[in-house]
């Protein structure tokens, strides 16, 4: 009798200190979970030389940063710390070189990128990323190194739209620029 009378003392202490929290406590406790994870779909447009090659690619990519993603995300401190990994897809172009017919062949760019990310505005983020960088031409995989820098305009809380600048540079090929336009996800 006395162990069921302690366990329903007990379970009503518990009960009445769960009904008492704040809803602004379990907000907070909701709010500090958020912004964590992105993902963005995008178009990207070769430019320079990259461009006589290869026209319009896709673009997938996943971030993960602490709180920096989302409309009015408050961040403790000005930088932050961001992961970006993904990759685009460049279609090759058709040219016709001394009257024959050419077609470069399909390009796919993976990456994983760290680096830094700033909230400068309450609806907004950039990003400066670094990292390996593999490229898959014609069958053939090349090491080297990406560079990105983008920008996101929060337009709700998890939905933003953005564009960027990629440069790629592998070993024996020259650097390789695009720019793109992405919309993204946060959750």
């Amino acid at each position: 009798m006395k162990k069921q009378l302690f366990f329903l003392i007990f379970s009503c202490l518990l009960y009445t200190g769960a009904a008492a929290q704040s809803t602004d406590q379990i907000a907070a406790k909701t709010a500090s979970k958020s912004g964590i994870n992105a993902i963005a779909f995008g178009l990207s447009f070769p430019v320079g030389v990259f461009s006589h090659s290869h026209s319009i690619g896709a673009v997938i990519d996943y971030s993960w940063s602490r709180h920096r993603f989302g409309e009015n995300i408050p961040a403790a401190k000005p930088i932050g710390f961001i992961i970006n990994a993904g990759a685009d897809y460049f279609i090759g172009k058709r040219t016709t070189t001394t009257g024959y017919e050419f077609r470069y062949g399909n390009y796919l760019n993976l990456y994983a990128m760290p680096g830094i990310i700033c909230n400068p505005i309450a609806k907004g983020n950039i990003s400066l990323t670094t990292g390996p960088a593999l490229s898959i031409y014609k069958g053939n995989a090349n090491g080297g190194i990406s560079v990105g820098m983008f920008g996101n305009y929060w337009l709700t809380k998890n939905i933003a739209i953005g564009s960027g600048t990629i440069y790629r540079k592998h070993l024996k090929e020259k650097a390789m620029w695009s720019v793109a336009i992405r919309v993204s996800y946060a959750f």
